[in-house]
């Protein structure tokens, strides 16, 4: 696929896309990246792309003429514009965009673009989360970075699947993951991943997956069908964290 960025700040991408999993999409041409400098679509001598807002106010707004002479002269794919307004990504949205054959990516910047932008030339818009970045790079690494584990770079497919929020994990959060050494400083392994027996070792990490899920992030239960044996495993969790609470009373 290709992923188009159309960006002021071209050289913020060089250290990122040089590692890890973009890297690794980039070398086997898997994704092709191309970085618009939208400067060279700005007005007059300087290349200005900025301007002050109607009806005044803090800031500079990105004009919606270098969006236009860029569309004018080029294949738009299906754009994305980063912005407060947008629906809230998801591992969902993740795959449904990783399987486009051309995506483009509008990063704005100082305080955003003319609205009149999204009108044009926006299909999707799409927020990274409730909290506010100085630009649309941030959220477009995220978004490559993403895409790019479903290009067969990872060396192992289950690495994907099986991670949280995929459809392999239910909708649930990731157990808990140990390494070597099986002890260190008193904290040991649980015993059961040393045993061998899968059957159990399976059992065992579904019952922890319930267990964060229900901790750290109960609100995704709704896109979870939970088992008899998952409800019993939050009531066992309860009964045992009331226990403990009355003895250290």
């Amino acid at each position: 696929m290709t992923i188009t960025l159309l960006t002021l700040f071209p050289t913020f991408f060089d250290s990122p896309i040089s590692m890890g999993v973009i890297d690794g999409a980039l070398k086997n041409k898997k994704v092709n990246l191309e970085i618009i400098n939208l400067r060279e679509f700005g007005d007059g001598t300087y290349r200005k792309c900025d301007d002050y807002p109607y009806g005044g106010g803090p800031g500079l707004i990105m004009t919606a003429s270098i969006f236009q002479k860029y569309f004018d002269e080029n294949k738009k794919g299906h754009t994305v514009l980063f912005t407060p307004t947008g629906n809230k990504l998801s591992q969902n949205k993740i795959k449904e965009l990783s399987q486009k054959e051309h995506i483009t990516l509008l990063l704005g910047h100082y305080e955003g673009i003319d609205s009149r932008v999204e009108e044009l030339y926006v299909d999707e818009s799409i927020s990274i989360g409730d909290y506010v970045l100085s630009g649309g790079e941030i959220p477009a690494l995220v978004l490559i970075d993403a895409i790019s584990r479903y290009k067969d770079v990872l060396g192992n497919n289950e690495s994907v699947i099986n991670d949280t929020f995929e459809e392999n994990a239910n909708g649930l959060l990731e157990y808990e993951q140990y390494t070597r050494p099986s002890e260190i400083k008193g904290l040991e392994v649980p015993p059961i991943l040393l045993s061998g027996h899968h059957k159990n070792i399976d059992k065992y990490r579904r019952e922890r997956s319930i267990i964060r899920t229900f901790k750290y992030r109960p609100d995704i239960f709704s896109n979870t069908n939970l088992t008899k044996a998952d409800i019993t495993t939050i009531y066992n969790y309860l009964i045992e964290k009331t226990k403990k609470y009355y003895e250290t009373m």
